[in-house]
């Protein structure tokens, strides 16, 4: 597979995951200083900064001028591959959101997912909440260490819950503000854990602030991370037990029951919210 990848590379001078399925990605469990990248993942203003030749990762960062220090995340299967984030971008570079890359495949998703996480705990543990010290890269994790305390800072990881309700062959499908009211997607009902609330807790609680509905049955089905900015998805399905919908405009453009058979536009089947799904269908 590393020669179909250098292969890949040395015709276009880029990788294109999507054109080599059988890709994966292998995530380091700590950061390596001492190993270095072969292809780069390159951020600017919180989009993917898109090659010549429409790909999402660059052989080279011969392109860029002024950028933070390359931080090699793991390997695409024997490839090693860097995030690496612009403080300026030459005019006329294309880009391209996160999330329209993040439904390519399951390998952009993985490698996005823990790449971009990894870079948004670098910016925002930078300094130590305890001293105000520049912090440091601990070797061999993927803590920030503050050379002046001591103070060990891990990446932040936020537990959120997604839910998928069915009342008999009929399944909650909402819209989301943040998606855009032309958006024709439709998903679950999610939101982020309070403190002090269990997963289930915030179950119940998400969905009647939402959709004004009341749960029975609920059922702990899978997780999956989220790099929006750094959450962990714990999936669920719940029966309806009673209610009407009444939507929460400030978070849902739409909200309706779908029958199992006549589903609307969903989200990539390797996702949470897909997975969760084709578990009812």
């Amino acid at each position: 597979m590393l020669m179909v990848l250098l292969l890949a590379m040395s015709r276009g001078g880029y990788l294109d995951c999507i054109a080599v399925p059988d890709i994966c990605y292998h995530a380091l469990p700590g950061f390596q200083p001492t190993l270095s990248a072969q292809l780069w993942l390159v951020i600017y203003d919180g989009q993917v900064v898109i090659n010549d030749q429409g790909g999402h990762l660059w052989c080279s960062l011969d392109e860029f001028a002024d950028y933070q220090t390359a931080i090699v995340t793991g390997y695409l299967d024997d490839v090693p591959v860097a995030v690496v984030e612009l403080s300026w971008l030459k005019a006329g570079m294309a880009r391209k959101s996160i999330r329209s890359l993040l439904s390519l495949s399951e390998t952009v998703y993985a490698h996005f997912s823990h790449s971009l996480q990894i870079l948004t705990s670098r910016n925002e543990l930078a300094f130590c909440g305890y001293c105000g010290h520049r912090k440091q890269p601990k070797v061999g994790e993927w803590a920030m260490l503050c050379p002046q305390c001591g103070h060990h800072t891990y990446p932040r990881i936020s537990p959120c819950v997604i839910v998928l309700v069915t009342r008999g062959d009929e399944m909650l499908l909402v819209r989301h503000h943040r998606h855009g009211k032309d958006a024709t997607m439709h998903t679950l009902v999610a939101g982020f854990i309070e403190p002090g609330e269990s997963a289930e807790q915030a179950v119940h609680r998400e969905v009647q602030e939402e959709t004004g509905l009341t749960l029975g049955r609920l059922k702990y089905c899978f997780s999956q991370s989220w790099p929006f900015p750094h959450s962990l998805m714990m999936g669920f399905h719940a029966e309806y037990e009673c209610g009407e919908l009444v939507l929460d405009d400030d978070e849902l453009c739409s909200a309706a029951w779908f029958h199992r058979h006549n589903l609307p536009e969903l989200p990539p089947d390797f996702t949470i919210a897909g997975k969760l799904v084709h578990f009812f269908l």
